[in-house]
């Protein structure tokens, strides 16, 4: 499960929710209001917890965001009952 790691007042956090919120990936949102409540391998904020794996830096943030809508636009596009031809004229 990812985890979004936030402060309350956060335009950053708030972009990246928006992100999650787009690609209608399913997430969990914990606001943070001390610091001292992060745990170890949490250092910033905002941060996101993904298979074990914390990204918290603004690059790995976009480019773990990037992956996930690769992701989910596969997942959606093999999840539906629609067939698609793909550039190459192949069909699915």
């Amino acid at each position: 499960m990812i985890t979004l790691y936030r402060r309350p007042d956060s335009a950053p956090a708030d972009e990246i929710q928006a992100a999650l919120d787009d690609m209608v990936i399913a997430y969990e949102t914990e606001v943070v209001s001390d610091a001292n409540a992060l745990s170890d391998d949490v250092p910033t904020l905002p941060a996101l917890r993904d298979e074990g794996e914390v990204f918290t830096d603004s690059k790995a943030l976009e480019t773990h965001l990037e992956e996930l809508r690769e992701l989910m636009h596969d997942w959606d596009r093999f999840q539906s009952d629609a067939c698609y031809v793909e550039e190459d004229g192949s069909v699915c």
